[in-house]
């Protein structure tokens, strides 16, 4: 009976922590979004707002207010108005630092045009162990005295991705991957929970068809 109740418990456990961080996850960020207009629509005294309708409304005007941006980011006033906001906080020291980070990460994962091209494999930090890197940019290889391409790789660290080193590579030296970016972002923040599907890494098998 103990080996049962036990095969069961970790049977429910597999099931139960996904679906419970992911719960979790939602709320954490439905907490901090609609906190962020709370004050102002409990300080108000305009409209009565029931006490349990506050924090819901809150969280929806945070969305609408995100969409509106994007959509006046889209014209060329908005544009404007934001290169101006941009360029006032690139003339505050750490700041510059902080809010530049924080923008190559969100459009990383987030933008249209994200800044990384493609997911490969690298052999790093010694030969015969791989790890994930996102590929930003390819490089003339006579700025290392090569006649072959290199490849700007942009390797993260694990569990906080949006750290890393940056190398340059040959691009004979970077295995691709068939994974998005996203598919690869997920295995690198589950710490390799959510695995490698088969087939992915093509161009290693090729290149390597000793190694599985």
């Amino acid at each position: 009976m103990l080996s049962a109740f036990k095969r069961q418990f970790f049977a429910g456990l597999v099931i139960f922590l996904p679906l419970g961080l992911t719960v979790y996850f939602i709320r954490f960020v439905f907490l901090h979004m609609s906190q962020t207009l709370l004050p102002v629509l409990m300080g108000q005294h305009w409209v009565q707002l029931p006490r349990g309708a506050v924090r819901p409304i809150s969280f929806f005007l945070i969305v609408f207010l995100i969409w509106l941006l994007g959509m006046i980011a889209s014209n060329f006033i908005g544009k404007q108005l934001i290169g101006w906001l941009e360029a006032v906080i690139r003339r505050i020291p750490f700041f510059r630092g902080l809010y530049e980070a924080i923008q190559k990460v969100t459009e990383a994962f987030f933008g249209a045009n994200s800044i990384y091209q493609s997911a490969v494999l690298v052999e790093y930090p010694r030969k015969g162990v791989y790890t994930f890197g996102f590929v930003t940019s390819q490089i003339s290889g006579r700025v290392f005295g090569s006649d072959e391409e290199y490849n700007c790789v942009f390797v993260p660290t694990v569990p906080n991705p949006t750290s890393g080193i940056l190398l340059y590579l040959r691009q004979s030296e970077t295995i691709p991957l068939s994974l998005s970016i996203e598919e690869a972002a997920k295995i690198l923040v589950s710490h390799g929970f959510v695995q490698i599907r088969e087939g992915s890494v093509k161009g290693y098998v090729s290149k390597a068809p000793n190694i599985a």
